[in-house]
């Protein structure tokens, strides 16, 4: 198998590090125990205790070919917090994959960004020779583990969109260990019925009702019908709700979803699996299809099966995030706030970049890297979308049809081909965006609340990563708190937007600027012991000085918007995507609850 690799899937020599291979997205080798962290500003408050995670791609083995953020296998990187001192601690999460590649010496599993053209072919065609030959096991799961973290059942889950949760488990000091792969089946449910097929996928991004203990949570299956399967878990992690939902396009990429009290809410974008695009030239298996309509469906909570399902169409767009969803205990109507890409044009219109620049920034004139991937962004630094011949890519982006900024970048030719001046007529962004659904007329409306350019941190040019206080999902909620993306995929801050002031206000209740040369990633709100007031609360996250090429984790006040800490980590904390605290409590009860059974995990 090394030499068919060699041979027909990456000849030549290893691709030198480029995109998010470099700088602070570049992996770190080490995984650490630091204890008695440096306060550098301010104090730890005495009531935060627990712990702060955040997950992220962090790959073990260097890629054969071409590189895409979503790849790297999941480190979680974490900060205990007790009595306003702090330790640090990562961790790789042990899934069968790295397991598995850990036994074959190198890289072994075809690659998100390899997934291109007839090098994309090849490189299944060597996962399913090694699959078919013993050397992998995909029964296993062949997930990364890398996305995002949820604590449920008593149990913390590292999360990935293709594959079941892994559980892990945060020791007294802070330190991380993986325990298994989920199970997610029920041998019986509803007044003894036999429950149907466990699921095989489990979305990055579920929703826990506080008030009924309930998870609620999706998986989208790529090769057959039904594609979209719903399920929900009670508060001891057991499958009591599983709904097999047909899509009427097809299968899709469908990353987050929403809950209110009533409904489940589910986005089925255009961004439709047509692994022909892969088969037929140098395309990705994933398309946006700027002719069809955004679709969102609503299904009644209670429904045992999907024919009460309500589907809504709105123009084309893209939404990666939700930020919360409530009733309408008036008119019955269904409000949701989601960052979108609501001006597609096309797929033209779409910001393409495999670099960790933004266009904004960046001088004019740019010779082309040919082994660039075009991917849209929002989901975790993008998803590649479609590659264009050279003479149709230069043709777009004389017409502002389409900005491609590649991997790298040599400033010769003096042509403006992508627009690296930042002309204001390109649309593509992510914005904030109100949704209602009325369930008894059938009408859906959507209006644009909050646009980076108006959101007054430096350059922004696009919003995602959106956080509220967790105590108010499926609530009506006023905050929604943002990270403000400034240069590719890095964040400058973060925008505390007010939705439900009157039109023509202010809504930016405040803002954070991360300093000169600093970039951090999405906040995760935890609240205040006691706190009445929904913006009761904390902002944590990870930030890097570039100068100082250090980590931080800072905490700032969710009200006021100012820093109240900053730690010095001790060591580079990569770039990563979600994040999540644990509590005193949940700490204590890690790893003793019922359901969610480990199993199948590493070797």
């Amino acid at each position: 198998m090394d030499w068919f690799d060699k041979r027909f899937v990456y000849p030549g020599e290893p691709p030198e590090p480029v995109g998010f291979l470099k700088g602070n997205f570049a992996p770190t080798a080490e995984e650490v125990t630091l204890e008695d962290l440096e306060v550098t500003r301010g104090k730890l408050p005495d009531s935060l205790n627990g712990a702060y995670l955040r997950n992220g791609p962090n790959p073990y083995f260097k890629p054969n070919g071409k590189y895409h953020w979503f790849d790297g296998d999941a480190m979680v990187h974490g900060v205990r917090i007790k009595g306003g001192k702090a330790s640090y601690a990562n961790r790789y999460v042990d899934t069968a994959r790295l397991s598995q590649e850990k036994a074959y010496g190198r890289a072994a599993f075809a690659k998100i960004g390899e997934l291109t053209g007839k090098t994309g072919l090849l490189a299944l065609l060597s996962e399913s020779l090694k699959v078919k030959l013993g050397l992998l096991d995909k029964g296993k799961g062949s997930g990364c583990a890398n996305t995002s973290l949820a604590f449920h059942g008593d149990k913390l889950l590292a999360l990935y969109e293709s594959d079941l949760p892994y559980e892990i488990k945060v020791m007294c000091t802070g330190a991380i260990e993986t325990i298994g792969r989920a199970t997610i089946t029920a041998a019986e449910m509803n007044g003894g019925r036999k429950a149907p097929k466990g699921f095989d996928q489990f979305t990055a991004h579920p929703k826990r009702d506080e008030r009924t203990g309930e998870l609620h949570f999706f998986g989208y299956n790529l090769r057959e019908a039904p594609h979209l399967n719903y399920g929900v878990l009670d508060r001891a992690g057991n499958l009591v709700r599983s709904i097999p939902i047909d899509l009427p396009h097809g299968p899709a990429m469908m990353h987050d979803m929403a809950l209110t009290e009533t409904y489940a809410v589910f986005l089925y974008m255009p961004l439709y699996f047509r692994p022909k695009e892969m088969v037929g030239g140098e395309g990705f298996p994933f398309v946006f299809d700027p002719e069809m309509p955004s679709k969102f469906a609503l299904l009644p909570r209670c429904a045992e099966d999907a024919s009460q399902i309500q589907w809504f169409d709105l123009p084309s767009g893209m939404i990666f995030h939700t930020s919360n969803a409530w009733d309408d205990q008036g008119d019955g109507r269904v409000h949701l706030y989601a960052c979108s890409t609501s001006t597609y044009k096309g797929v033209g219109d779409l910001i393409s970049s495999n670099s960790t620049r933004s266009p904004r920034s960046w001088e004019q004139g740019v010779e082309r890297d040919r082994t660039a991937a075009r991917f849209l962004p929002g989901a975790h630094g993008g998803l590649n979308v479609k590659s264009l011949g050279e003479e149709e890519e230069e043709s777009n982006a004389r017409t502002n049809e389409l900005l491609t900024v590649d991997f790298a970048v040599n400033f010769k030719s003096g042509k403006d081909l992508l627009n690296l001046s930042g002309s204001d007529e390109v649309t593509s962004s992510t914005s904030l965006l109100h949704f209602t659904f009325d369930p008894r007329t059938g009408i859906a409306t959507q209006a644009k609340i909050l646009d980076p350019k108006d959101c007054g941190n430096g350059d922004a040019y696009l919003l995602d990563f959106p956080t509220i206080n967790p105590r108010y999902l499926s609530k009506r909620q006023k905050y929604v708190y943002l990270a403000t993306f400034c240069d590719g995929m890095k964040t400058n801050g973060v925008v505390k937007c007010d939705v439900l002031c009157e039109d023509g206000e202010d809504r930016v209740r405040g803002r954070i600027h991360f300093g000169s040369g600093r970039f951090g990633g999405e906040c995760t709100f935890v609240p205040r012991d006691g706190g009445k007031e929904e913006d009761d609360g904390y902002l944590t996250t990870f930030v890097y000085d570039d100068e100082e090429e250090k980590s931080f984790l800072v905490v700032y006040d969710a009200r006021t918007m100012s820093e109240v800490a900053e730690v010095d980590v001790g060591v580079r904390v990569p770039y990563g995507f979600h994040g999540l605290w644990v509590d005193e409590g949940e700490m204590r009860r890690i790893g003793g609850g019922l359901g969610l059974g480990g199993g199948g995990g590493g070797d």
